[in-house]
């Protein structure tokens, strides 16, 4: 009997302990309306007083300028970074490059740099604003092409190893010199040049991977290609499918279709600088899963993109519009599920992911507006922005992985679907879709001057 009563003593105790501890590191889903948060009343505060008057805007003819840098880590193997936990490269299938355009107009000047990486390392951006702006007298616009074969190793968070691997200090600081040096070799070119948007469709080669076949997904390629008075023309463009043609099981290094149709169009005299960087990907995967070869998959994309790029109708014109900002996002706390009502909570998240200060950035060259966002953002969410743009009489491109990272923001009809896009990686609460295409709007409304 002593030791019955002894036995069920330890086992109320260790269910204390259990219960203790789930309180500690568990608590339920916060579902309050996103319109009655603070994080809302502080958005809108921020944005209520914005409004850019053409002028501020306004400079000499725009110049610009670009340069890329290779990626290549110092030795093998290495890790790669994307889909968690998998074997390290030995060798380079094809470079991995840091992109750069420098758009100058005399009052404004920025740096479009774009990494062929996962996403723009959050441990690397604070260092290249603090650092890169002041020395180049530059804003920065970072966004990555998100590539699932790229090289990893720039993340220190504990999540870190799953998501890229083992920390490498010395890889982020060759990423940093070869961001320096991109930015450095594009200013040094600096020319004037006339500017041209660019929109095409390539409706095969994107599928809405969350919803299925017949549901709505954003096909279009936007880009702005550049002209100058010799001739010589360089182009930065976006599209919706996930770079992961590749499987999991590769042990090489790769930009994965991205790469494939920037050296392309290169190749085939399109242009001699081609950039391409991850546009509204959440939700969308690549228009050929049916393919198994993943290096097959990415060349049939490849040409289509490239194939409607050059058929693409190119109107070129001076402009002397350039203008810059980045607006500090607030958000609901951190909702990182292990169900459809239970989070771990904020002080576990920012132990495992720590805790960063994301922003949108902001960025308009000529009649074009480039909205930089921290996240997975569906290509779902892209009518009513281009609406409002189309409205007032613009272009627009949006781009990711802009140096914070926030998870994936996706409809919110499908917030409690048990899927890894919007159980596991949607991050920060429910409502963000609708939220952040009204906070979308309301910085496309003030940068055109509304």
């Amino acid at each position: 009997m002593r030791i019955l009563k002894k036995g069920i003593k330890w086992i109320l105790i260790v269910a204390a302990i259990l219960m203790l501890l789930a309180v500690c590191i568990l608590t339920t889903v916060d579902r309050t309306p996103y319109k009655q948060m603070p994080y809302y009343s502080a958005m809108m505060k921020q944005l209520d007083t914005f409004q850019i008057t053409q002028q501020i805007k306004q400079g000499d003819t725009l110049r610009a300028g670009w340069y890329k840098v290779a990626l290549t880590p110092h030795a093998f193997p290495y890790p790669l970074a994307g889909y968690g936990i998998r074997d390290k490269a030995t060798r380079v299938g094809d470079t991995t490059y840091v992109r750069t355009f420098v758009l100058d107009n005399g009052k404004t000047r920025v740096g479009y740099v774009c990494l062929d990486l996962l996403i723009f390392p959050p441990a690397l951006k604070d260092r290249v604003r603090s650092v890169l702006e002041k020395k180049y007298k530059l804003n920065v616009y970072l966004t990555a092409t998100h590539t699932h074969s790229a090289a990893g190793g720039w993340e220190p968070k504990i999540a870190g190893k799953f998501l890229a691997g083992d920390y490498s200090e010395e890889y982020v600081d060759l990423l940093f010199e070869a961001i320096e040096k991109s930015i450095d070799g594009a200013v040094k070119k600096l020319q004037i040049v006339e500017q041209a948007y660019v929109r095409a469709m390539a409706p095969t080669a994107v599928r809405n991977r969350l919803k299925g076949d017949e549901a709505p997904k954003d096909v279009f390629i936007r880009g702005l290609k550049f002209r100058t008075k010799s001739g010589e023309e360089a182009c930065l463009f976006t599209f919706a499918a996930h770079a992961n043609c590749l499987d999991s099981d590769v042990t090489y290094i790769s930009a994965d279709y991205p790469g494939k149709v920037s050296a392309l169009l290169e190749k085939e005299g399109w242009a001699s600088f081609v950039s391409y960087a991850a546009g509204a990907v959440g939700s969308h995967g690549p228009g050929f899963s049916q393919l198994q070869n993943g290096e097959k998959e990415g060349d049939t994309i490849a040409v289509i993109l490239a194939t409607q790029l050059k058929d693409a109708k190119i109107n070129y014109s001076y402009t002397n519009t350039l203008y810059y900002h980045r607006f500090p996002l607030h958000l609901r706390e951190p909702h990182l599920r292990i169900d459809k009502d239970i989070r771990i909570r904020p002080w576990v998240f920012h132990t495992l992911l720590g805790s960063d200060a994301p922003d949108i950035q902001c960025m308009q060259v000529g009649e074009t507006m480039f909205l930089g966002m921290p996240c997975d953002y569906s290509g779902e969410l892209m009518p009513p922005l281009e609406k409002l743009c189309s409205a007032n009489k613009t272009n627009l491109i949006l781009t990711g992985f802009n140096g914070g990272y926030i998870g994936y923001i996706t409809d919110d009809a499908c917030y409690d679907w048990s899927k890894g896009e919007t159980m596991d990686m949607n991050w920060h609460g429910p409502y963000n879709a609708a939220y952040l295409t009204e906070v979308n709007e309301r910085i496309l409304k003030g940068v055109s001057g509304q």
